[in-house]
């Protein structure tokens, strides 16, 4: 464990003294810094069977895991950003044991459960008081990330491999989704996500104030908190999606409430963005997103993916794209990195939007006011005969016409915010 440069520790955080309980065999690291902390759960040691032993002594577990007496050695350890990882062999198969430093939000196992059978989900896994430590996944012989089959088409500007790429993404996205419809749906929790969107802004000093009255075609379902390119990948033609640890700003601030499954979609065309930039692409972004848009909608629930789930002034995509932009913010500051792009640019482009859908209200205000009237002259003098309807029916005339116009004024879901 001494070799490991513990990557997944922010590295503009310090520790604090500040003791707390651990597990067996794992340690308490509190890390701060101005108006960000951070608790995670950190393995002591993790060289031999009896090190496991010791780690796994005191946790619930759950799904398909080691037996204590079976014959378990360490292969190997690694880390990135999200985690230590470890390969494990037991009685002769290879496992993946993913540690989660900063836990997650207890759900991993109703997850996989629920999942789709291709989908590449944990076979197990152990947690502490509610919060999952580790999980269980036996290695399987993947292709490379579908990430890296992107990033070389949007490289090499190449459309129709970029758009199948992701056409085929978000079609698997999908499927996920209409796989867990039926596990658990609660109401969109407006409350919650707004406050969330507050706090955001007042730990990074924005300049932007976001306030989404959001449609109840985005309700709370088990969504997968966190999902990018890189957690695709493909075999003999046959996606899959995999349910993994959660990301740093999963920590540095906790989730209190449940996401729709828009913003999980929100993940995938933020990735996309940042690989188009990265690549330096010159396809257009919006036949790209458009074709990851098409690919979801085949396969989600009509509901989660329709025009009002997708409505601008309802929050719709971009209100989640803009959440996933402050999130690469915070964790770019607690890393004390360089401001990511293209979350900066977001950002920047939120008040020019704003105020366009602002102006929009007036539209929204002509078609309330003629309705109204057409009513009120109606109700005042009850219509006897055709010609006492020609006002009314001006005036439900014009107000339809301007809804129909401040609807389809709101842009739609596959021109990025960037664009507009």
């Amino acid at each position: 464990m001494a070799a490991l440069e513990k990557t997944w520790r922010p590295q503009a955080m310090v520790e604090s003294e500040t003791k707390g309980e651990a597990p067996s065999g794992f340690s308490f690291v509190r890390l701060v810094r101005p108006k960000m902390s951070m608790e995670i759960l950190e393995p002591v040691k993790l060289e031999s069977s009896e090190d496991w032993k010791s780690i796994t002594s005191e946790l619930d577990h759950w799904g398909h895991v080691p037996k204590e007496d079976g014959n378990i050695s360490i292969m190997s350890l690694l880390e990135d950003e999200r985690g230590l990882i470890a390969k494990i062999d037991y009685d002769g198969n290879r496992w993946l044991a993913e540690f989660l430093p900063w836990g997650s939000d207890g759900k991993i196992q109703s997850r996989t459960q629920n999942s789709p059978v291709e989908m590449d989900v944990p076979c197990g896994g152990y947690s502490w008081n509610g919060i999952d430590l580790i999980i269980l996944r036996e290695i399987r012989e993947y292709s490379e990330p579908i990430s890296v089959k992107l990033s070389k088409a949007l490289g090499e500007n190449n459309l129709k491999d970029a758009t199948d790429i992701l056409y085929n993404s978000g079609k698997y996205l999908g499927k996920y989704h209409s796989s867990v419809e039926s596990a658990r749906i609660t109401p969109m929790d407006q409350k919650r996500w707004n406050v969330r969107l507050a706090v955001l802004e007042e730990i990074i000093k924005t300049n932007t104030i976001w306030r989404a009255p959001f449609t109840s075609d985005t309700p709370c379902i088990l969504s997968l908190g966190n999902i990018r390119f890189n957690d695709i990948s493909i075999k003999n033609n046959t996606y899959s999606l995999r349910v993994g640890p959660p990301r740093l700003a999963d920590c540095l601030l906790k989730p209190d409430c449940e996401f729709p499954a828009i913003r999980d979609f929100a993940c995938l065309t933020h990735d996309l963005a940042q690989l188009h930039y990265t690549n330096k692409s010159n396809l257009d972004i919006t036949k790209l997103r458009h074709s990851l848009i098409e690919g979801w909608s085949s396969t989600a629930p009509s509901k989660w993916c329709s025009f009002n789930a997708f409505y601008a002034h309802r929050g719709g995509l971009v209100v989640w794209e803009y959440e996933q932009s402050l999130l690469d913010i915070l964790e770019s500051i607690s890393n004390q990195s360089e401001l990511p792009h293209p979350a900066i640019d977001i950002i920047t482009k939120v008040i020019p939007f704003q105020k366009k859908m602002y102006n929009n209200r007036f539209t929204a205000a002509i078609s309330f006011m003629s309705i109204f009237v057409g009513f009120s002259t109606i109700l005042q003098q009850i219509p006897s005969s055709l010609g006492d309807l020609i006002v009314p029916a001006i005036c439900f005339t014009i107000g339809y016409g301007t809804f129909l116009l401040y609807r389809n004024s709101s842009p739609l879901p596959e021109n990025p915010i960037t664009h507009l």
